[in-house]
């Protein structure tokens, strides 16, 4: 579920930072204290029209950036303001500005909605969620009219080229985030993912897909439609793979996060015959 968050992780500092600092991990950030922390990805973003009541008339095709930056910015050991820039704009939430950070809503995750409706940011928690190294989650902006785009990212601290192992393999599981807008709705999905590596191929499976409502977070639906499987190829620290079941096609990017490889997460895009797919991931090593 997410996109930053060690939100409600009990660590509290009175040390305030200006600027900016790197992220590396969350156990970093309850270290170092209060203060605002870059962390790059990727991200997949769709754009889309609706009537004057919500209902969806019209999907673009999705856009993959794989070099977004979100800065995360803590205040007496929480999260209080994220801002996640992309080639198609930048969302600002911020508690300051009156925006709403909500951690009950959602188990295990953190629903961030601006105070005049236009936004809403749902990430999952990574100190609940097992993460130390990156997050991940899911947005739509626009939602006061009628011209409204839905993504989603994958933020960490990326391994380099030279930190990545070379010899044995992983396996790493976890679960994405997502929005899919099927006829003229929009729901949010959740799905278990489990990543398998040589360090030169890539399998990704994700399964178990549930819809859910953006602003309850009630189940829907089950929609095994949207499950798939995808092959791909290593390259440097990062990897990437084609979606096709036969029923959902698209494509899959992914990046390994830690200093020696230990989480991943990505992006993935698709289409069914009914509707267009966006979501993000996160997964951690169990094997080594």
């Amino acid at each position: 579920m997410s996109l930053a968050a060690a939100c409600s992780d009990g660590h509290t500092s009175s040390s305030k930072s200006s600027g900016t600092t790197g992220f590396i991990s969350f156990s970093d950030v309850a270290t170092k204290g209060d203060g605002t922390y870059s962390a790059s990805g990727l991200a997949v973003t769709t754009s889309y029209k609706t009537n004057a009541d919500g209902t969806v008339t019209k999907v673009n095709t999705p856009v993959t950036q794989d070099d977004i930056t979100a800065l995360l910015t803590y205040e007496g050991g929480e999260l209080t303001g994220v801002t996640v820039k992309t080639d198609q704009g930048k969302i600002i939430l911020s508690a300051a500005n009156g925006d709403v950070f909500d951690v009950t809503t959602v188990s295990g995750g953190l629903l961030i909605a601006s105070a005049d409706g236009d936004k809403t940011l749902l990430i999952a928690d990574p100190d609940k969620q097992g993460y130390e190294y990156q997050t991940f989650g899911t947005w739509q902006t626009g939602l006061t009219g009628t011209s409204r785009r839905a993504g989603a990212g994958s933020v960490g601290a990326r391994t380099s080229a030279s930190q990545m192992p070379t010899t044995g393999t992983a396996s790493y599981y976890g679960d994405s985030l997502g929005q899919v807008i099927t006829g003229g709705d929009v729901a949010v999905t959740t799905s278990y993912v489990a990543v398998d590596t040589d360090f030169d191929t890539v399998e990704v499976y994700s399964s178990n897909t549930v819809t859910a409502d953006p602003t309850t977070g009630a189940t829907i639906a089950t929609r095994p439609d949207l499950d798939f499987y995808a092959e791909g190829a290593v390259s440097g620290s990062g990897f990437s793979a084609d979606i096709d079941t036969g029923t959902l096609t698209g494509a899959l990017d992914g990046q390994f996060y830690g200093g020696n490889a230990q989480e991943v997460g990505g992006t993935f895009s698709g289409t069914t015959a009914t509707s267009t797919y966006v979501g993000a991931f996160g997964a951690v090593d169990a094997s080594r």
